[in-house]
């Protein structure tokens, strides 16, 4: 039946989460809990502010990479919203007796709208910089899986006779995709602004989306009602996939030195953001079903179940675009001490799909140097989709080369957590 091979496209992107889209993740981004943008540099630019690469502190030259050069260390960030290591190990692995009461808080902690996972993953295949020209090949997948709260409910406490069990809130939608983006900044000299800082910057870039594989939900509409003698099962799926598409995407961006102990910068990224997918094929998969099992017959469930499909089709259907989330960065930089400098950063993003939320994040950072080539990053931040987030990270940042890692907890601190971040990478600059 065809509906397995939309059903084998959405398990594909679900397992095989390699790579993340929009945030550009890095160790640095990472340890500052994304308060990053005034201190992007090179080819970590993009994604942040192209801007950047007009003001001083750019190298002439610049390549990032993982394990080696066009070996990628994946940048990883799993989370959910509901779940953490502490709820894990106060309620589930104490070996005791669950009573109602119990199950009722156990329930509490699940949103009304199902428990959302979001992994997500990040792989930069190739990120370099010239002067003040940078540019970046990565791949990405981008989505949510959400699993309603009647589904924990069933599971903690079975379903009453005759009380359907609704799996309407279920929802799906990824996306996989490969960007190549090209930066540029320069210095520009604009009446009053210029007046006001030492050095002035604009800068922009261009992507171009390739996509990989996008599959969603459109429509679900499903129920299983249980019965003293048999099982009715009821449901509607509307959906689609598409493989192959293309889209484009700009970013644009001011950066400013005030003055030696000052910085900021603005910049509005993924600017007319979308991917139109069918390059290659669209389909949208319609598939209902209705059947009741007796319960003497559980043993030919397979079968009766296969009877009960009532739609079962997939048809091709003109092209259909996805978004890109845009957003906005607002950042600025104070350097306290020559070894010690802090940042903040304000992200506001223009939709609430593919792991983005209209919730703004905040984030603030401080980084120090007990001796130059051992820098000490710590961030914090509260908004987004996360809510709340705490990073710290350190390298061996050497004149030629430096190695980083960046490691944060999302939703929470320490087994309060709801989700984590890890980043590493090594970059040649010259």
């Amino acid at each position: 039946m065809k509906k397995y091979r939309y059903l084998i496209v959405v398990l594909f992107l679900g397992l095989n989460v390699s790579s993340f889209a929009q945030l550009y993740m890095n160790p640095h981004s990472v340890a500052f809990a994304n308060a990053y943008s005034t201190q992007a540099r090179g080819a970590n630019v993009i994604g942040w502010n192209p801007a950047n690469l007009g003001l001083s502190g750019n190298p002439k030259f610049s390549m990032n990479f993982g394990f080696l050069p066009l070996v990628p260390f994946p940048s990883m960030q799993i989370s959910n919203n509901a779940i953490s290591p502490f709820w894990l190990n106060e309620h589930f692995f104490t070996g005791g007796y669950l009573d109602d009461e119990d199950k009722e808080e156990l329930l509490s902690f699940f949103p009304d709208d199902g428990l959302s996972i979001n992994p997500l993953i990040q792989m930069r295949l190739l990120e370099m910089s010239f002067s003040n020209w940078a540019f970046s090949i990565g791949s990405e997948v981008t989505g949510s899986v959400v699993l309603p709260k009647s589904l924990f409910h069933f599971v903690f406490f079975g379903n009453e006779f005759e009380k359907p069990l609704d799996l309407s809130n279920t929802n799906v939608e990824m996306q996989s995709v490969v960007t190549v983006a090209l930066a540029h900044g320069r210095e520009v000299k604009i009446p009053f602004i210029s007046d006001n800082v030492e050095q002035l910057s604009a800068g922009a870039s261009i992507k171009a989306l390739f996509g990989l594989g996008y599959a969603g939900f459109d429509k679900i509409d499903a129920s299983i009602t249980t019965f003293e003698d048999r099982i009715e099962l009821d449901g509607d799926l509307e959906a689609k996939y598409g493989t192959g598409g293309f889209g484009m995407a700009f970013d644009i961006g001011l950066a400013a030195v005030i003055n030696e102990k000052m910085s900021a910068n603005i910049s509005l990224n993924n600017l007319l953001g979308s991917l139109r997918w069918g390059l290659v094929e669209a389909e949208e998969v319609k598939y209902s079903y209705f059947t009741e099992i007796a319960s003497e017959d559980f043993e030919y469930a397979d079968s009766l179940f296969e009877e009960g499909i009532q739609t079962d089709t997939s048809f091709s259907i003109d092209k259909f675009s996805s978004n890109y989330p845009s957003y906005l960065l607002l950042g600025f930089q104070y350097e306290v001490l020559p070894n010690l400098s802090l940042y903040s950063n304000i992200r506001q993003y223009f939709s609430d799909d593919f792991a983005s939320s209209y919730l703004p994040k905040v984030s603030f950072a401080a980084e120090y140097k007990p001796i130059p080539w051992l820098p000490l990053r710590a961030g914090i931040s509260f908004g987004g989709l996360e809510k709340f987030q705490w990073g710290i990270g350190s390298g061996l940042n050497f004149k030629r080369y430096l190695f980083n890692w960046g490691f944060s907890q999302t939703g929470g601190m320490f087994n309060h957590a709801k989700g984590f971040v890890f980043s590493l990478g090594q970059s040649l600059i010259f």
